[in-house]
């Protein structure tokens, strides 16, 4: 094994772990497309030379390219001179640039949270979790889908749709029972426990403005998405048997695509594993208000969609055949879950469970973080453990740890503030201070100003004073000066 595909140190039990770090390039955009790195190290590149690639296209498809590249470059002018809201760019990138990969029934787009572990200022492990303004995954099918199958309305369609057909690998049931298999417990969503969007291939993030303050930010909040979503991918490619492996020798070329719009002005990036760090490098960027730019982001995404249904798609399932294999062929899983219990695990994962006595979004607010999301599928993980009739895997052990931290911290904050509320009074009435407190006094309070009131109206300009001392002025004074004037002027 090669050292570019040397795995980074992993061991069970499995716990999804970001990478430490992240290398950042910007040597295709800086040198020229064809100094790109992605073409030598990472799986697949979009081509470029958009002149090249739209000569292998058909027609038909270079007409309706030229429709949406026009849609998208118009549509960015009109909303830079509107000066469009962050969500109105969010929309137009949605309709107009991801548009192919939103109808593709293989594929699935959606604001979605991600978690990850950290350490907090104390050293201890905690649960965390981010929200990009779009996550571009796989989807997943429940058991009427896997029977139905994918069907055209269309008679006159002629595409191959072998690759959005439903695969029982990615059944919604036996990924969420291997996932709460303590011998298992690969983790297939950003969120954890769920399988609504599993293994993504591409990231989004959208700010109003191009300021290099939003751009930084963007650019950060992307590199911290890939470095999360690629260590997902890298554990689904290792040996469920040996961890510290991979499957195979093709398994370590994974990849993942991000996105970045600041208004109209967007960057494209390539991620992929280099060692132990997570690498990104920027492949692309333009301003969409040209139409060239335009155009070409369009032929990007589209390359880009092609490779998740064919390529990515393919990858995952492959892979998965190990893991599920695993499960099945463990003790914890021998016994047959009643078909019962998955409905009852899905209703409670749906029920609105948040009250007041849970985790304060307050917590995370300042680092532009949420954990709005952990409560909606607590219950539903402990039904599907129940099932399992085993421990919990170290996954879930560690996430309500880190919630019951949470809900620790909140409530001595509580009993902090309510404790200073009561003492209040009593340490004020000891040092002999007013209840109304440090402030502005009452109106009772302070003294009234004896002096007369100023008279209504514009006071006095201070130039008719000026000028009175003009007019007392010495008439010699005058009559000099007006004979050096004349005296000047006959000169």
């Amino acid at each position: 094994m090669s050292i570019m595909s040397a795995p980074r140190k992993r061991r069970m039990p499995l716990v999804p772990e970001p990478f430490e770090s992240v290398v950042i390039s910007r040597q295709a955009v800086s040198l020229g497309n064809e100094s790109t790195m992605a073409k030598t190290w990472a799986r697949f590149c979009p081509n470029l030379n958009i002149p090249q690639y739209r000569e292998t296209l058909s027609e038909e498809k270079k007409t309706e390219l030229d429709q949406r590249a026009t849609k998208l470059w118009r549509r960015a002018i009109r909303n830079h001179f509107q000066k469009s809201s962050e969500f109105r760019w969010e929309v137009c990138a949605w309709h107009d640039a991801f548009g192919l990969i939103m109808e593709d029934e293989g594929l699935w787009i959606d604001k979605r949270p991600y978690e990850y572990v950290e350490k907090d200022d104390s050293g201890q492990t905690t649960v965390k979790t981010r929200i990009p303004d779009g996550t571009l995954g796989l989807r997943a099918y429940d058991d009427y889908e896997l029977k139905r199958g994918y069907r055209c309305d269309d008679p006159a369609c002629k595409e191959d749709h072998s690759t959005k057909q439903p695969d029982q690998r990615l059944s919604e049931d036996r990924l969420r029972a291997m996932m709460h298999n303590p011998e298992c417990a690969l983790i297939v969503d950003g969120v954890w426990g769920k399988t609504d969007l599993v293994f993504p291939f591409a990231v989004y993030e959208a700010k109003k403005g191009a300021s290099s303050y939003e751009i930084e930010a963007a650019e950060s909040q992307i590199h911290h998405a890939c470095q999360t979503y690629l260590a997902m991918l890298d554990d689904l490619a290792r040996n469920p048997d040996n961890v510290a492996e991979y499957q195979t020798t093709e398994s370590s070329k994974y990849q993942l695509f991000a996105f970045t719009s600041c208004g109209s002005y967007w960057e494209v990036y390539v991620a992929w594993k280099f060692l132990d760090d997570c690498f990104v490098e920027t492949i692309w960027k333009g301003d969409l208000k040209q139409f060239l730019r335009a155009f070409d982001l369009i032929c990007i995404i589209d390359q880009i969609q092609e490779y998740a249904a064919k390529h990515h798609r393919e990858f995952v399932m492959k892979h998965l055949e190990a893991w599920h294999t695993r499960h099945e062929k463990s003790q914890d899983a021998k016994e047959h879950l009643p078909k019962a219990l998955f409905t009852a695990g899905e209703t409670i994962e749906n029920m609105d469970l948040s009250d007041s006595d849970e985790v304060d979004s307050e917590l995370d607010s300042s680092s532009g973080e949420s954990d709005s999301s952990s409560n909606s599928f607590h219950f539903g993980d402990l039904v599907w453990q129940q099932a399992l009739n085993s421990k919990p895997p170290m996954w879930l052990h560690l996430k309500e740890e880190s919630k019951t931290t949470k809900q620790d911290r909140v409530r001595q904050t509580r009993e902090r503030n309510r404790k200073l509320r009561e003492e209040l009074p009593r340490r004020q009435d000891l040092e002999g201070i007013s209840l109304q407190g440090q402030g502005r006094p009452s109106k009772s309070q302070v003294a009234k100003n004896e002096a007369p009131k100023r008279r209504r109206g514009r006071p006095a300009k201070a130039s008719s004073r000026a000028t009175r001392v003009t007019k007392t002025a010495p008439p010699v004074t005058r009559r000099s000066t007006r004979t050096r004037t004349v005296t000047r002027g006959k000169t």
